[in-house]
């Protein structure tokens, strides 16, 4: 059987590079998304309900909407999920 890793220090860092890709990136994104109760039902589920928050749209009003949504994308987003008073003309 051959070995990944040829030392220690490589396995560590193939450790961290699981760890970075399995959990890390997927709970960035459900942040960025706005998602929070799914970004807090994740630390229960280890991290499983950040792969489907990951997936879903996020909330309209959220840094990754604003950033890297176009306007069809974020009039999806905002009928799914609502305007928000930030996006409302006050009259």
């Amino acid at each position: 059987m051959e070995l990944l890793a040829v030392s220690t220090g490589i396995a560590i860092a193939y450790g961290i590079g699981l760890w970075v890709v399995l959990i890390i990136a997927p709970a960035t994104i459900t942040a960025l998304k706005g998602q929070w109760a799914l970004f807090a039902a994740g630390w229960i589920t280890l991290g499983m309900v950040w792969w489907i928050a990951g997936l879903r749209l996020g909330r309209p009003e959220s840094w990754w909407a604003r950033h890297l949504y176009g306007p069809d994308k974020l009039a999806r987003a905002e009928s799914r999920y609502g305007t928000t008073a930030s996006h409302q003309e006050i009259v």
